[in-house]
């Protein structure tokens, strides 16, 4: 097990710090985070990262493939353009929680503020509370699971991907180019498997879907880049060095 005192390091040091101890040991233990932002931005080092207190903005921003939990708070933009692993936080998420998740899990503990999941791609969010408005706003692909109430525009011009609610007052508070859909047995059964593996307290087949309209709308092509989140990590395997030049990889 390692440590590291953040209230000792300066914003600029702690990720390259991150991944120097995540290669020693597969597990770290953050101390003192006192709402530091950028903490795990970026990283692409296997392992866990439990970070003992709230953190600022952009928590995880860019995670490939590590576990990193969030003992507190977490400000805006917690995984943003997340690629791979696990974002938890215990407590709540600032605005524009999951921004561009390409894939990974990330799951909030309590509510999170106004465009969590915002132009989604990929991956899962789940938010045991409440979310604010413009939930899955522009949303292109992956799944959005709000387990409390939702605010107003929630899916607000949604692409692809899907968001499970089971607030009943949901209807009045659709965005444009959405539908309430039933759920099917597959996706009851992928939530209860989710539910299970991170010990949330709600069941699949109470939930409805919240789906993008496919007719009467413009003709549009996604852009769907071919993305190996698991590139950077491989690199930096090979040659952990490559850290003292403060990236993953050339």
């Amino acid at each position: 097990m390692e440590y590291l005192d953040a209230l000792k390091i300066k914003s600029t040091q702690i990720n390259n710090m991150i991944e120097e101890k995540l290669i020693k040991d597969k597990e770290l233990i953050i101390q003192n985070p006192h709402s530091m932002h950028n903490i795990a931005t970026g990283l692409a080092i296997d392992g866990k990262v439990t970070i003992k207190g709230s953190t600022g903005f952009y928590t995880g921003g860019f995670l490939e493939g590590a576990s990193v939990i969030v003992e507190g708070n977490a400000g805006w933009y917690a995984g943003d353009n997340m690629m791979d692993g696990e974002l938890i936080i215990t407590k709540n998420a600032g605005c524009n929680a999951g921004t561009y998740l390409y894939g990974g899990t990330i799951v909030i503990r309590g509510s999170a503020g106004s465009r969590v999941g915002y132009g989604m791609k990929g991956g899962t969010i789940i938010v045991c509370g409440s979310a604010g408005r413009w939930a899955g706003q522009m949303t292109l692909g992956g799944k959005l699971i709000l387990l409390g109430k939702v605010g107003k525009q929630l899916g607000e011009s949604m692409y692809k991907g899907v968001i499970y609610i089971q607030d009943e007052e949901a209807k009045n508070n659709l965005g444009g180019n959405v539908f309430i859909d039933k759920i099917t047995p597959t996706e009851v059964d992928e939530l209860n498997t989710l539910f299970k593996k991170y010990d949330i307290d709600a069941k699949g087949e109470n939930f409805v879907a919240i789906r993008p309209m496919t007719t009467g709308r413009h003709t549009y092509v996604l852009f769907n880049p071919d993305l190996t989140p698991e590139k950077a990590r491989k690199e930096l395997g090979k040659n952990p060095k490559k850290l003292e030049k403060g990236v993953a990889y050339e």
